[in-house]
């Protein structure tokens, strides 16, 4: 895969690995948690960056959260430039997923964004990771054309910025690699091959200066990268011994990163060298190891791919029945592709009956990565939205309360996880349709739900989560575990626009923790916590439910 994402990572780690990305990404989503005490134009670009972390840890589901989170807060702030990066986010996401009219749509929304407010790195950086979506569908003359009509243009000046680093490394992997393979498939346009060829000539260049410094590299990612355009490169002229030497390496460092995603496509590319050397037993190995790797990591396309390839090269070595069962397997994935790919049209379809237009279609998109798959409700990150939202709002009282289930530990204990989904889908169902169409509920982790009031003073919130307190507390489960009893706790606090967020969520979480210290089915608000002696008696409490007394 080429790289791309032009990701700025946080660590000096020459090791860096998997492991380490998914640390960094847990890093990010620690900072995303404190959204309330970030600027929104920053938490768009950490969400932004989290998004790029799970593509190249293979999370798609988790990608895809993060980038449509981050263009509805793009759109909120109605900042063109940062909805510009948010649409190359979300199309490289869609290009990971084979949705290649869905990435083209995004990559000219970027573009338009991007030109209409003079943004030259953005037209930049659309243009190279565009470039990335056609490299992945192996059309790379169109890459190389694309690559190179921006470094004719006004824009080709934000490549060499002191903060394009990334930008330009990226450009130039990808010219390398799209041009390489482009001169090498006759697919650029006759009149300007010469100076495509000179330009590859210069990019190369850049690429091995950059591969020299390979121990100062704190990103193997990158290194991988560049080695897999080296090596394209040095196919294209010839040198094949030299092209192994690159693809050797690639092999080794993917095996050390221990990932099967890039571990395939780098003995997937070396097959290729073995199979210009015709050295076609080593082509054979390499394509039969990454069409495992293919297959353990779910990547369709690749496995067809790599599996087309292995029929060739049976047939070169005169293996024809093999190469025959290896064709009729591509002939059966290619089948099961297209099912799965018309049913996902149907159900696209769907949803584009009610959101015909791409601006409605994403937000229909981020609408459903917003909400807990088990209940039903809006998740955590929806209602910390929602509440920033409240925040900022001027003239109405407003209220926040956290709910938690009482010992539901040992409902799951006792009568399994299955039973225990079951109660926390019926509760969020009834706290739901037992509140106010502006008021908002929203699963805010295992048994803990969170409760918006909407222009409710504190007193009128009390008395609310009393009525909703007696109702879970008198629900009949006898359809469900006939000896099952559910009671929740209530914390609740004033929402103060003068005062940051955390200082309210915190007041309603102590208060929380006081309605358990209290005995548990009962409400408690955070005005009820200013004595010393409530106080010691909230810090013990805490200290017992550390210590699962």
């Amino acid at each position: 895969m080429p790289f791309t994402r032009c990701l700025i990572t946080n660590t000096d780690s020459t090791q860096l690995s998997l492991a380490a990305l998914r640390q960094e990404l847990l890093v990010l989503q620690a900072a995303i948690e404190t959204a309330n005490e970030i600027p929104v134009p920053q938490l768009v670009l950490l969400h932004r960056d989290a998004a790029y972390l799970a593509l190249d840890l293979g999370e798609a589901a988790s990608a895809m959260t993060h980038a449509l989170t981050c263009l509805e807060l793009a759109r909120a702030l109605n900042d063109a430039s940062l909805q510009a990066k948010a649409h190359v986010a979300l199309a490289l996401v869609q290009t990971e997923s084979y949705d290649d009219l869905g990435a083209a749509e995004q990559f000219r929304h970027a573009d338009l964004l991007s030109r209409a407010v003079g943004d030259d790195r953005g037209v930049a950086l659309v243009a190279v990771n565009a470039s990335h979506s056609e490299m992945e569908r192996g059309e790379y003359g169109a890459a190389t054309v694309r690559l190179h009509d921006l470094l004719t243009s006004p824009q080709a000046h934000s490549l060499t910025l002191g903060k394009s680093q990334e930008l330009n490394q990226s450009f130039h992997i990808n010219y390398v690699v799209s041009a390489s393979e482009a001169l090498m498939a006759d697919a650029v346009p006759p009149d300007r091959r010469q100076e495509i060829a000179q330009q590859l000539e210069v990019s190369a260049e850049f690429l091995t200066s950059l591969l020299a410094q390979r121990d100062l590299l704190a990103v193997r990612l990158l290194i991988l990268a560049v080695l897999d355009a080296l090596m394209r490169f040095s196919m294209w002229q010839g040198r094949v011994l030299e092209a192994l030497e690159l693809a050797d390496e690639r092999v080794l460092l993917a095996k050390r990163i221990q990932s099967g995603g890039l571990l395939g496509r780098a003995l997937y590319e070396r097959s290729r060298v073995f199979a210009l050397m015709q050295h076609w037993q080593a082509a054979i190995g390499d394509l039969e190891q990454a069409t495992e790797q293919f297959e353990a990591t779910e990547q369709a396309p690749l496995v067809v791919r790599a599996r087309e390839a292995l029929a060739d090269a049976f047939a070169h070595t005169g293996r024809f029945q093999e190469a025959f069962e290896a064709q009729r397997e591509v002939t059966r994935r290619v089948e099961r592709l297209y099912r799965a790919y018309y049913q996902q049209r149907a159900l696209v379809g769907q949803v584009a009956q009610q959101a015909r237009e791409a601006e409605v279609r994403a937000g229909t998109l981020a609408e459903a990565a917003l909400r807990d798959p088990l209940t039903g409700i809006p998740n955590r990150t929806y209602a910390m939205q929602q509440l920033a939202r409240l925040h900022l709002a001027t003239g109405n009282e407003s209220a926040v309360a956290f709910i938690d289930l009482d010992n539901f530990k040992s409902v799951n204990d006792r009568y399994g996880h299955l039973v225990g989904d079951a109660v926390l889908t019926r509760i969020a169902q009834t706290l739901s349709s037992n509140i106010r169409e502006q008021d908002c509920l929203a699963r805010f982790g295992g048994e803990e739900f969170i409760l918006l009031f909407s222009g409710l003073p504190l007193a009128e919130a009390v008395t609310a989560c009393d009525r909703l307190r007696s109702l879970l507390a008198h629900l009949d489960w006898q359809s469900v575990v006939p000896s099952l009893h559910a009671t929740a706790s209530f914390g609740v606090a004033a929402l103060d626009q003068h005062q940051p967020l955390n200082h309210t969520l915190q007041a309603a979480d102590d208060a929380l923790y006081a309605a358990k210290a209290a005995g548990r089915n009962r409400v408690c608000s955070a005005e009820q916590l200013w004595s010393p002696d409530q106080q010691q008696v909230l810090k013990s409490s805490r200290q017992r439910e550390l210590s699962g007394l």
